[in-house]
């Protein structure tokens, strides 16, 4: 008996780079291309059509964008859908819009030529479809709280000692999980929160500032050196890794160094940053792992529980693919698991506890 092939769409209003997606995906026995569209309205007529397993959807495109059929797809054919995005800014600003209107992931759009930037996309490419696959394609609920900062703030005085930290880490799906429970977190909250997002450095820096101007507490992008804050959430900057030190002082700042794509898989690295937290930390440290593929942050978690920390996993129903929560609990790493919906709370219990 065969095994079922993965069913894949390909849209994108550029023959050359149809053919360029489509020669990486064929590479691969147990991906299937079924179907191509140039542009948004073809899209969806071609998904309702061959209902197929992932769409590979283009942003910029003729007639109708990606993020409009994105959001038509979701409304009338649920279907995971990998967005191709160009690593810029103003790329990331769209491509976050598109993971909130219910995208799976993303890819970097290949060059403009077939060349070796091109090929070192292949096995993310492919992974990506891979775990895409078997996901649930969502779009969260998120409450924005911003309106609530200048609220909270005016008289009321943050603690500027640091007691205890809260490290979260996030792969694929995780930005709209982020949000959410960043919106549900006390904006006055007394301790900083670090998150750890697969995301390269362009990205990372319009992550922040996204959550910044929606949520009630402040967001930034970490930096190195930089001074470690009670009620400011840190967005760990992509293509780097990111530990904590604690100071002759007794402040903690942040240790940010160039990845090495040669030796490391992410940059940042949820292990990076988890294992930094329960040595620096320890039973001060409350550990997150959020949705995404493969295992990043299991190891981690388990050393910031084997130092007394709290650590809770996403549960498998909200998660958009269950790859990391479910590495984290194998390795008997985890104390809680929640629905995403549940997340906030539970750190706040974890605080009170400690």
């Amino acid at each position: 008996m065969t095994e079922k092939k993965i069913k894949v769409v390909v849209v994108d209003d550029s023959a050359f780079m149809r053919t360029a997606i489509e020669r990486m995906i064929k590479s691969d026995p147990s991906i299937e291309i079924v179907g191509s569209a140039s542009n948004g309205v073809e899209a969806i007529e071609i998904v309702l059509r061959l209902k197929p397993d992932v769409v590979t959807m283009d942003i910029e495109m003729p007639v109708m964008d990606g993020l409009q059929a994105l959001k038509e797809i979701m409304r009338v054919c649920p279907t995971p859908v990998l967005m191709v995005s160009s690593l810029t800014n103003e790329g990331a600003k769209i491509t976050l819009d598109a993971l909130d209107l219910g995208a799976v992931d993303y890819i970097p759009k290949p060059g403009s030529t077939l060349s070796a930037s091109i090929l070192s996309l292949k096995d993310e490419l492919i992974a990506k479809i891979s775990a895409a696959a078997g996901s649930k394609p969502r779009h969260l609920k998120l409450d924005f709280l911003a309106a609530k900062r200048n609220f909270a703030s005016e008289g009321s005085k943050i603690e500027q000692y640091i007691r205890r930290a809260i490290f979260i880490g996030a792969s694929t799906g995780g930005p709209p999980a982020v949000q959410k429970i960043l919106s549900g977190i006390n904006p006055l909250v007394r301790a900083p929160i670090i998150i750890a997002q697969h995301m390269p450095q362009a990205f990372t820096s319009a992550f922040a500032s996204r959550m910044n101007s929606l949520c009630a507490i402040r967001v930034k992008e970490a930096s190195d050196g930089e001074i470690v804050q009670n009620s400011v959430a840190y967005v760990c900057p992509g293509d780097n890794q990111t530990e904590i030190e604690r100071t002759n002082e007794g402040t903690y700042r942040f240790v940010i160094t160039p990845g090495n794509p040669n030796n490391e898989a992410f940059a940042p690295c949820i292990d990076t940053l988890f294992s930094s937290a329960a040595s620096v930390f320890g039973a001060k440290a409350t550990g997150v792992i959020l949705t995404g593929m493969g295992s990043d942050g299991a190891l981690g978690l388990k050393k910031i529980q084997q130092a007394g920390g709290f650590t809770i996993a996403q549960n498998q129903a909200t998660s958009v693919v269950y790859g990391m929560p479910k590495a984290a609990i194998e390795a008997d790493a985890v104390g809680v698991v929640v629905s995403v919906d549940d997340i906030a709370a539970e750190i706040e219990l974890a605080l009170k506890k400690a």
